[in-house]
């Protein structure tokens, strides 16, 4: 049984050893090595350079439907803007006919502020110094009197 044993790690052994020496690898000069290397590394900048041309055929064809998006609202928005102009020159209008029925009845329309000098408002001031509540528009329409 020893003997068995010590012929097969024998035989082990030597089958190793033989199989590892039989073939002997050729030698690799450096210039064989960096040939390689530089292979592998211009094999990975073509992958890299292709996925980068695809990735920005992909923006570029995204840019191109925004940009198709983008003149449709444009569009959209001037005829928004188109409109809301029309509805604005009718109020317009219907204000100047308004303004010109109220001046025909007699009726003050201007939207100018009242200068807030002269004998009405120092008779207002005065009025408020004597324990007057209302507001000036009140008091020259209704309270105060020429003399």
């Amino acid at each position: 049984m020893r003997l068995l044993i010590i012929f097969a790690f024998a035989f082990i052994g030597g089958y190793l050893f033989t199989e590892s020496w039989a073939t002997e690898p050729k030698p690799v000069s450096d210039i064989d090595a960096l040939l390689k290397k530089i292979q592998q590394n211009t094999q990975a900048v073509g992958q890299a350079t292709k996925q980068a041309h695809e990735v920005s055929e992909k923006l570029v064809e995204a840019k191109v439907v925004e940009k198709e998006q983008l003149k449709e609202a444009v569009v959209v928005a001037k005829k928004k803007a188109e409109s809301v102009v029309q509805q604005m020159q009718v109020v317009q209008n219907q204000m100047e006919v308004y303004a010109v029925k109220m001046v025909g009845a007699g009726l003050d329309t201007t939207t100018t502020p009242i200068e807030f000098k002269g004998v009405i408002y120092d008779a207002y001031l005065n009025y408020l110094s004597e324990g007057g509540k209302e507001d000036f528009e009140y008091f020259r329409v209704y309270l105060w009197q020429p003399k």
